[in-house]
């Protein structure tokens, strides 16, 4: 009886530590990618739009990121311009606010592609992968103060029209955030 109960125990205290040892934490081969450059999108008060192009050639990888970032900005100021637009028309007289809206609206689209180009670059960083492609990282940043003395200069030089500045900056510098 001896025997039997010395060996069930043995190998019970034998699957045990067996048990134990097939429990091993596997190591995770998954690295956790810190995306460059993004310290910098969003400061308050601005447009700013991350983007990456990737190629074989530097030239073709710096031509793909500044096409997606300064779609983005775009995008960011004709959402910006058409939720300030309709703030501003909701906060004039009725009287007004049907031309200050249509003035507004005009002059600001024409004024987006002009802008893209005052945009500048707050981070540029360039990475090339095993394989020979170049990724450039990069964020384009506007900042709204700049834009909106673009659209006033673009307002004023209508002289019959009027319009309210401080409102038009307050509105427009709520609607960035």
């Amino acid at each position: 009886m001896k025997k039997i109960l010395f060996w069930a125990l043995s190998l019970t205290l034998l699957m045990g530590v067996a048990g134990c040892a097939t429990n091993k934490v596997a190591k995770s081969k998954e690295k956790t990618f810190v995306m460059p450059c993004s310290e910098y999108v969003k400061p308050e008060g601005a447009l700013s739009a991350w983007a990456s192009g990737t190629s074989d050639d530097q030239s073709t990888a710096r031509k793909k990121a500044m096409a997606a970032a300064s779609a983005q900005i775009a995008a960011q100021i004709a959402k910006t311009v058409e939720t300030t637009t309709e703030d501003y028309a909701a906060a004039l007289k009725d009287a007004d606010s049907n031309i200050s809206k249509s003035l507004l609206i005009e002059k600001s689209k024409i004024l987006v592609s002009q802008t893209i180009k005052g945009a500048t670059i707050v981070c540029d960083q360039w990475h090339k992968s095993d394989d020979g492609k170049y990724t450039n990282y990069i964020v384009m940043e506007l900042q709204g103060t700049e834009f909106l003395e673009m659209i006033y200069q673009t307002l004023t030089k209508q002289e019959n029209e009027a319009f309210n500045k401080a409102l038009l900056e307050k509105i427009f510098l709520e609607n960035l955030k």
